[in-house]
């Protein structure tokens, strides 16, 4: 539990930002891994709010949807907020290998998934990140998400609708999203421009350092929220600090890209290099809190990462999975 003060209107609130890391839901379900529920009790005060932080999260291929979150679902409806990192897009599949080049094994999550977010009260997503393929694949899913009442961050029409913030309120308080991705497969087709649809980058070629332009963007992206919100969580997609797929254009550190074909329903390789925080990693962070960010976490090396405490603000580096039904990483 982490408690966090924010000042409105002249007088301060407790607020509480209850954060899972998840570190056992590789391939969650009710028939993996997760064998009994998940209690957990949210009585604090009456003035509090509790929001819970979700990792990746990938629900597809079920004929009811919901039933992946049986055992949490009682548990994430008692949040007053629940965010997660919506690991696809709500979009139907080709089938493997069509859906995402060069990812083998993935495909998109189609527009029933939604129906899992709604169980889970899911009501808040992130939407910068790797598997989110495809300009018109990425506005078709916002869609699905404004249909349901869900609110997005990270993706948009253009460059300047995939830095605006996702917002709610709950008891008076505003609590304000952002979200980034420093992974992708096609520039041309993911990342956001200023007359075509896709998600908000944070690039970072070598995984040492952000590039400039990028950070300065997410630094304005911050402030500009900051008079918004009471509140305000950052988020990145993060691992690997890759600009492409292109083995050179890796940090030391990455794992090289699988594109055999034989490879197509093998494991993901999950080893304690995925767990190492690159120096990027620390900078977005540092710099995100720095520039009025509350708490950063990211997601997408599928493990957890280190937690720190920075100028007394929380950094979790990555929450790993929470719910994967992708094939390479689902036991």
């Amino acid at each position: 539990m982490i408690k966090i003060a924010h000042k409105n209107s002249g007088k301060f609130y407790n607020n509480y930002l209850l954060v899972i890391l998840v570190q056992l839901f590789i391939g969650y379900s009710i028939d993996v891994q997760a064998e009994t529920p998940w209690p957990w009790n949210t009585a604090i005060d009456e003035s509090s709010v509790t929001l819970l932080l979700l990792g990746d999260f990938n629900v597809q291929k079920r004929a009811a949807p919901a039933d992946a979150l049986i055992l949490v679902r009682e548990t994430l409806n008692q949040a007053d907020v629940v965010y997660a990192n919506l690991e696809g897009l709500l979009v139907e599949s080709k089938g493997p290998d069509q859906d995402l080049p060069n990812k083998s094994g993935w495909t998109h999550l189609g527009p029933e998934a939604v129906q899992a977010l709604r169980a889970g009260n899911i009501a808040v997503v992130g939407v910068a990140n790797n598997v989110a393929y495809g300009r018109e694949n990425i506005m078709a899913s916002l869609s699905v998400l404004d249909a349901n009442g869900i609110v997005h961050a990270g993706a948009g029409k253009n460059i300047e609708q995939a830095h605006l913030p996702a917002i709610v309120e709950k008891r008076g308080v505003k609590i304000g999203f952002l979200q980034y991705t420093s992974k992708w497969y096609d520039e041309a087709e993911q990342m956001a421009t200023a007359t075509s649809a896709g998600v908000a980058r944070l690039k970072s070629a070598d995984g040492v350092t952000i590039d400039p332009a990028d950070l300065e963007r997410m630094l304005d992206d911050i402030q500009r929220t900051r008079r918004l919100v009471d509140i305000l969580i950052v988020s990145a997609h993060t691992r690997d600090g890759q600009r492409s797929n292109n083995p050179s254009q890796q940090s030391p550190t990455s794992d090289p890209p699988r594109r055999d074909s034989s490879d197509l329903y093998s494991l993901l390789p999950v080893n304690e290099n995925l767990q190492h925080v690159e120096p990027y990693q620390i900078q977005f962070a540092r710099a995100a809190i720095d520039a009025g960010a509350d708490a950063v976490f990211g997601h997408g090396c599928h493990m957890v990462q280190a937690v720190e405490i920075y100028r007394d603000k929380p950094v979790m580096h990555c929450l790993g999975n929470f719910a994967s039904d992708w094939i390479r990483v689902r036991n």
